[in-house]
Order: structure tokens, then sequence, then C-alpha cells
């Protein structure tokens, strides 16, 4: 059974932006000299917390010293935002899920991916309003369900949908982003929502909500760090160094974790129990492993199957193990 995947059409102007740019530049008769770069623009949310880590404790300066500039924007609006900044030629480095990222790529941007960033089950799952009567996925049919679109919890949704074999139209799915699910709960103006953790916990605290279940047997969520092909190409070994200073921020953390999270909680304004459960949900790898880059597949296959891509792209294609093994 197929579902139609309803996701915003944000790429097609921008990628038209985009390829033209990428024309005028290939015209230039100037060499590109290799690891020039004044500037690395990385984008991410603080609970990506070794990309936090790393910037907040001068991990990056280490790697690559005082003659390159750092700007780190973590305050993403979703991960199609992030491709969309990518496309516009407006940041380097991303860490994000891997729906975006197959969608940007199928609309023909040079994305590529150097590395995983975490894999979770729990962090991710359903939450209910408390007077829903929803109590499984079964329950969903006619309800008014969030999701924040073109995400790993839009993915969650359609495989909940797809294995309780319920067709996608006979729920109400609303797309909405994670931090505007709040407010819509305390109106009570949905039935329910799947979103992560701690947006999870804040529903719960603060509407009565209670959560239903989890992504546990139906989807393994992965998040990716990606890289602007155009500036790998110019820029080989800053992948690597950037790579280097976020394992070293993730050891870190190991070491100095009570710190960690605090100093989230505080950039946040979040509770710091929040940032725990975050950070404890998921389990923080850097690899592109056989079994990584098959759920990216499988990911890629799902988007082509549901018709929101045309085509069926080789994970494999676009995923670079060789920065993370230098990195090493």
């Amino acid at each position: 059974m197929k579902y139609k995947v309803k996701l915003t059409k944000i790429f097609g102007l921008v990628f038209l932006v985009f390829a033209a740019g990428m024309l005028m530049s290939c015209t230039k008769n100037e060499t590109q000299t290799l690891n020039s770069a004044k500037k690395i623009r990385y984008i991410g949310y603080v609970t990506y917390y070794p990309i936090f880590i790393a910037d907040k404790q001068g991990f990056f300066k280490e790697e690559f010293g005082d003659s390159v500039e750092f700007e780190f924007n973590h305050r993403m609006n979703g991960g199609a935002a992030a491709m969309e900044a990518m496309a516009g030629g407006e940041i380097d480095f991303a860490a994000l899920g891997d729906m975006p990222i197959v969608q940007a790529r199928a609309n023909g941007l040079d994305v590529r991916v150097i590395s995983s960033l975490f894999t979770s089950t729990t962090g991710y799952g359903l939450v209910a309003a408390k007077n829903s009567g929803i109590h499984s996925i079964q329950d969903l049919r006619g309800k008014k369900v969030a999701v924040m679109g073109a995400s790993v919890q839009n993915k969650l949704l359609l495989k909940y949908l797809e294995k309780e074999n319920i067709p996608a139209d006979s729920v109400d799915i609303l797309y909405m982003k994670s931090r505007d699910q709040l407010a819509a709960f305390v109106a009570n103006s949905l039935d329910a929502a799947v979103t992560a953790v701690p947006y999870t916990q804040n529903i719960i605290e603060k509407t009565g909500a209670y959560q239903v279940l989890d992504a546990t047997g139906y989807d393994t969520i992965h998040t990716y760090i990606a890289a602007n092909g155009k500036f790998l190409d110019e820029n080989p070994d800053f992948a690597t160094k950037f790579l280097r200073a976020i394992k070293k921020a993730n050891k870190w953390i190991d070491s100095h974790y009570n710190e960690a999270m605090e100093s989230a909680a505080t950039e946040e304004e979040n509770k710091v129990e929040y940032e725990d459960l975050y950070y404890k949900t998921r389990e923080f790898t850097f690899n592109l492993s056989e079994e990584t880059l098959d759920s990216l597949q499988d990911t890629i296959n799902y988007l082509y199957n549901q018709g929101t891509i045309s085509e069926k792209l080789d994970a494999r294609s676009f995923a670079e193990t060789r920065f993370i093994k230098a990195a090493e």
C-alpha cells in the first residue's frame, strides 16, 4: 500500500538560483586553491551536542587555527530549511535527518553525507492529547495529528500507518514545526503529534498529554552530518578536521557530562533533565557503516515508493566515507 507524502515544495526556486550561481562560478578563470576557505558555516540544533560543544569549547579552533572564522547557527528551523540554506550557498555543513537530505539530493543539490551523528528509537514517538481517546495507532483514524514536514518524524508517522494498514488519507495530518505543537495542544486543536524528546516532555508536562509509543519496531531514526559538495571539493581537508573536532567534543562530553548538559540547557533556556533525557535517548556515533548506509537507502526507497522523489537514488553515490576514516 502506498501513501502519498504531502510535503511542502520549498526547493524549486532556490535550486534554480543555486544552479545559476554555480554556472557563473564555473566561468571564472581563476583556479580555486584547495583548503583556502576563510570561513566555515554550519547549522544544527544545540541538542546535536557534539557540534554545539565543539563550537563552545573551541575544538574547531584547535583543528583549524586562527586563520579560519566559524559561524554556527544553532537556531535551525528544520532540515528542509537547512537544505534550502545550503542550496543558497549560505552554509557548508549541516546536521539533520535523512529525509531532507534525500529530497534535496533528488532536487539537484550536490549535498553529500560525510558521517552519521546519532541513532535513536526511544527519542521519537506518538504523543496523544489528554482527552483524545488515542491508545494505539488504530485510534488515529479521523484524528488531527501534527508532524513536522520533511522530517524523520514525518517518515515515522507514515511507518506507523503503513505497518498498521491505515490509509494516510484517513488521518488529518497537519504539518507543524515541533516548537508550535505545544501551543496547538494547549488550544485543544490537536489530537496527537509525532514528535521528539524534549518536545514530548514539554507537551506532556504542560497539557496532561501522554506518550502512546515510541519508534521501536517501526523505524530507527538516523541523523547525519552533510556537506555542500562544492565546498568539499574545494576544501577536502576541512571535512576531516571538522569531524575530528566533533569527535573530540563527544569524548569531552563523556568526561564533563553535567557541564555539557547544563551548558546546553542554559543556551536553550530548557530544563537540565530534558537535555539529559534527550542525550540518553540517542546514541551518538560517528561512522558510515554498511548498516548506516542501508538505513539511508531505506529512506530513499521509501520516499521513491511514496512518489515524493522521482529518482531512486543510490545512497552510496553521495556518502563519502573517506573523511570519517581520516578523522579516526
